[in-house]
């Protein structure tokens, strides 16, 4: 019995100091929720710092920017905001990038993955999947910048299978799957492992 009074006690103070409690607003200013230590709403304080991409113009010799992981898609090493806006209809990465132009241009050209049709496995025979013509999608130029906070990201990848400058990408799409002698997938078919 003393014991149920002392739990009820108990229970009755508790509750009556959460409720006291819940009726404060807690308020966080503003300026303490992010790195710019100003307003969130603010427009003025604010300024953007000019900055230049890394590499010159496309084809000046740039240097490719090393992958931090298996199957990256690879980083532009040029300036970009030269050129025209990528379109379905106009795609100038193509100009340079394409298998039947990259070598005589010194361009990397796109991997087999940009000319397969990987719904069901397709070659296009050197024509660009049109579900690959934004390039900048997964693509992007590397800007020259002091930030903020310093990205301390360390790239993990296995050089057997990938590595800084390599894909594996369709063996990866591939793996697992048995295919029939005639190079093609038939989906109809039970997959039989080896």
């Amino acid at each position: 019995m003393k014991r149920n009074v002392i739990s009820i006690v108990t229970a009755v103070i508790l509750g009556s100091t959460l409720l006291s409690g819940a009726g404060k607003e807690v308020q966080i200013a503003e300026e303490s929720l992010g790195l710019s230590k100003v307003s969130v709403d603010a427009d003025t304080g604010l300024v953007e710092k000019p900055f230049v991409y890394k590499g010159t113009a496309p084809g000046a010799g740039n240097k490719r920017i090393p992958r931090t992981y298996d199957n990256q898609p690879p980083m532009i090493p040029h300036d970009i905001s030269e050129l025209p806006i990528i379109t379905q209809e106009e795609n100038i990465c193509t100009s340079c990038h394409m298998p039947d132009v990259a070598p005589s241009v010194g361009a990397i050209a796109v991997p087999k993955s940009h000319l397969t049709n990987l719904r069901n496995m397709t070659d296009l025979k050197g024509e660009l999947y049109q579900g690959r013509w934004n390039c900048t999608q997964c693509h992007a130029p590397q800007a020259e910048l002091d930030p903020v906070v310093m990205n301390k990201f360390k790239g993990a990848y296995h050089k057997k299978i990938g590595g800084e400058y390599k894909t594996n990408l369709m063996k990866t799409l591939r793996e697992g799957v048995i295919e029939d002698p005639s190079g093609s997938f038939d989906l109809n078919k039970d997959l039989v492992a080896d």
